[in-house]
């Protein structure tokens, strides 16, 4: 039986001076957990197009890029939750969904 390694990309649109993307950054970086950080004020035009589409001005936003799916997690939003689109209530809970995909 073979072994299949997951590939999973992370990345965290996060916003400076945001006490919930910093403590998600914190605990990823405590459970070893590798991504790739989008600051929105450096990326304005990115992050605004992101905020649009997933109806939502919260932050940090998540993206999981797995077995060529991607999986957008948002805090709130006025979209209804799929297969693509989750939210989280608390970064602890973040934490473990991220988990769930690596």
């Amino acid at each position: 039986m073979s072994n299949e390694n997951k590939k999973v990309g992370i990345r965290v649109l996060t916003l400076s001076g945001c006490d919930y993307c910093d403590w998600l950054k914190s605990e990823l970086n405590g459970c070893g957990i590798t991504y790739d950080n989008i600051d929105a004020d450096q990326f304005s035009d990115f992050a605004d197009q992101i905020e649009e589409k997933f109806k939502t001005e919260s932050y940090p936003i998540v993206f999981i890029e797995s077995n060529n799916n991607i999986i957008t997690i948002v805090p709130e939003t006025k979209l209804e939750a799929s297969d693509t689109l989750r939210t989280f209530d608390t970064i602890p809970q973040l934490v473990g969904i991220i988990k769930q995909y690596i």
